[in-house]
């Protein structure tokens, strides 16, 4: 039911749709401001594992609670070697009162355009990104691809991965 409605909403202009990254690809490699006014890129954090958490709106209860969950975790993600951004289409102003409220530990990114979420394929509904997850391995390549999450249950699971996997690399 989700798709069609997705698709109706597309051909009605109501929604864009990215060109998809797959999975095994080389990142997307962005510059984005983060709260702070702050350009950041991607290529900073080679070497490490990168998780950009798309989320549709500042400061609404899903992405609250996403946001809280990831900051819970911080130190684990840390202590494997991750950095994790939350992505959004909000301003710089926006973004940095939504971390300040919630005193978030990890960063966010402005994307106001959502050029870095649709070369993520990440869609875009009346202007506002989908709450998809991409974990960027430390080679700087797509490792997986998490889409339509939930929001209090995705960073456990992205953590999850990257820990079964951090020894590989």
């Amino acid at each position: 039911m989700k798709a069609l409605l997705i698709k109706l909403l597309a051909l009605l202009g109501f929604v864009e749709a990215g060109s998809l990254v797959q999975e095994g690809q080389p990142a997307y490699n962005f510059n984005l401001l983060n709260e702070e006014g702050k350009p950041v890129q991607l290529s900073q954090y080679r070497g490490k594992w990168v998780v950009l958490y798309f989320y549709p709106k500042a400061d609404t209860p899903g992405c609250t609670a996403q946001g809280k969950e990831y900051s819970r975790l911080y130190d684990k993600f840390l202590s494997n070697n991750a950095v994790v951004f939350g992505v959004s289409t909000d301003d710089v102003p926006t973004i940095k009162r939504f971390k300040e409220k919630y005193n978030f530990r990890h960063s966010l990114l402005s994307d106001p355009k959502g050029e870095v979420a649709k070369a993520y394929g990440v869609k875009l509904f009346f202007g506002m990104c989908s709450r998809d997850t991409v974990l960027i391995n430390p080679e700087g390549k797509v490792e997986k691809i998490y889409r339509g999450v939930d929001p209090k249950g995705d960073p456990n699971q992205v953590l999850s991965y990257i820990t079964s996997k951090a020894k590989n690399y």
